[in-house]
């Protein structure tokens, strides 16, 4: 089914101290197109994606678990996760603009 896809990104921060983290959703874009398509567009933008953190990555490590991908960013301090997934836009209270053709 051809509809409107989210692009969304969950930032797992590592913060110091036992099982302290900060956790944030954030859009990365969004995609019209089947679900298919809408997973394609998010594996391709997943291998782009440069984290802020850490400043200085020594190893990036890229997984996919079914419908997720996970991104484990290895630092000097600690580990830095991401997960990415599509998710289904069901309302925005702004328009969507119709794709051109």
């Amino acid at each position: 089914m051809i509809t409107w896809w989210g692009l969304l990104m969950e930032d797992y921060l590592q913060i110091m101290g036992p099982g302290a983290r900060n956790h944030a959703v954030t859009p990365l874009g969004h995609f019209r197109g089947t679900r298919e398509e809408a997973m394609e567009a998010l594996r391709e933008r997943v291998l782009r994606y440069q984290p802020r953190h850490p400043s200085s990555p020594q190893r990036t490590l890229v997984y996919r678990d079914g419908d997720v991908f996970l991104m484990v960013v290895e630092g000097a301090t600690g580990n830095f996760c991401y997960r990415f997934r599509v998710a289904e836009l069901l309302w925005d209270s702004a328009p969507r603009p119709e794709p051109a053709g």
